[in-house]
């Protein structure tokens, strides 16, 4: 009978440059976690019904900016060209949104919000509102404007 190879119980050495790592002060695992924080937030305010996090950022740039073009909005949203294709077919299908050349370049579609889309925010930025004020709220008033500057700091955004 073949002898069974005992294991080892002991955990192998691991390298000083692994234990000094601080996943606690690792801006990008920060990040995550803050994102996850405000994902949760935001399911907890709308569950899975209306409009994503992404479509009211559209919406409300696409409101703040009429007849911006995808372009244009791709820079002010961050959303990528691709999706933001994709989320402006979708609002447009739902009657939020309307498309049309560009006055200055046929080449360009200007985007415009319908009224449904304007009825719709006036119904949900208070929540959204709400979930902003959640996350910020476990740092002092005194360091928010201070954290949304580093924020906007760090994404390119003065």
């Amino acid at each position: 009978m073949a002898r069974a190879k005992s294991r080892s119980t002991r955990a192998p050495a691991v390298p000083a440059v692994i234990r000094r790592f601080a996943l606690r002060d690792a801006p990008g695992h920060l990040l995550r976690r803050c994102h996850q924080r405000s994902e949760e937030l935001f399911t907890q305010a709308f569950g899975g019904e209306g409009p994503t996090r992404q479509q009211i950022a559209l919406l409300v740039t696409v409101c703040q900016n009429p007849d911006a073009s995808q372009a244009e909005l791709v820079g002010l949203t961050g959303i990528d060209k691709n999706t933001l294709a994709q989320m402006i077919k979708r609002l447009t299908l739902r009657g939020l949104l309307e498309q049309r050349r560009g006055a200055h370049d046929g080449r360009t579609n200007a985007i415009t919000a319908t009224a449904n889309a304007i009825r719709l925010l006036e119904d949900i930025v208070p929540r959204v509102r709400r979930v902003q004020d959640q996350i910020l709220a476990p740092l002092p008033k005194t360091l928010r404007p201070v954290f949304q500057r580093c924020l906007r700091l760090i994404i390119g955004v003065r």
